[in-house]
């Protein structure tokens, strides 16, 4: 799913929620990045023989928007890019290995403790990925993809959340647990068939900005 299309469903939550929920409803949308934790076996294995530092993080940055739908608990849809871009050893060579994702999900947030200057929430989310991972190294020069429309992978996660602020501007921090692994993938180039699949589910941590009671109906 690219950012055009994530826009365009974002657009039409919103016009959906306007005309199911009264004018003293309000949204969320937080802004985030992190990474997660992850250790891609089959991958790692690959760069290792290639020389090229093995993959730990995967970072990436999104965009979250929610909405209530009964007291404490909001829906919607979360948005992340993710980059994982990793060198040779040695500096006087130019291998390079990289892993972009588009990931969406839908998402439901329960607030559990909500005061004046805190928010807990847990939130849970599914919907997919699509992958693509190049590699230019001494042999191999090529790509492999695993995408979709909208999506190629299945895509989990699950956390918790505590923002500290005041009013509708706070500042979030947020841990919980990624799973998805891509598989049967398109080659181009002249790679070899080493890497049958990317595993990279393990465990996330964010950091971001929320904005509290976006309004849903003008």
């Amino acid at each position: 799913m690219n950012f055009y299309m994530l826009s365009l469903v974002i657009l039409l939550l919103s016009m959906a929620a306007q005309q199911t929920f009264s004018a003293e409803k309000a949204g969320q949308a937080r802004l985030f990045f992190g990474s997660t934790q992850v250790k891609p076996n089959n991958l790692n294995t690959e760069l290792t023989a290639q020389g090229i530092k093995n993959v730990d993080l995967n970072n990436h940055a999104g965009l979250e928007i929610t909405f209530p739908v009964v007291e404490r608990l909001n829906v919607g849809l979360r948005y992340t890019k993710r980059l994982i871009s990793q060198d040779d050893e040695l500096p006087a060579t130019d291998f390079l290995a990289e892993v972009t994702q588009d990931v969406a999900a839908l998402v439901a947030r329960f607030t559990f403790l909500k005061t004046d200057i805190v928010r807990l929430d847990a939130v849970v989310g599914v919907g997919g990925s699509n992958t693509n991972y190049s590699l230019k190294s001494a042999t191999q020069d090529g790509s492999l993809s695993k995408t979709g429309s909208p999506f190629a992978t299945l895509y989990s996660t699950a956390g918790v959340s505590l923002a500290l602020g005041k009013g509708k501007y706070y500042f979030v921090m947020e841990g919980g647990v990624d799973s998805q692994k891509a598989e049967d993938f398109q080659r181009t180039g002249n790679l070899n068939g080493n890497v049958t699949e990317i595993d990279l589910s393990g465990a996330y941590f964010n950091i971001g900005l929320m904005f509290d009671g976006i309004p849903i109906s003008m």
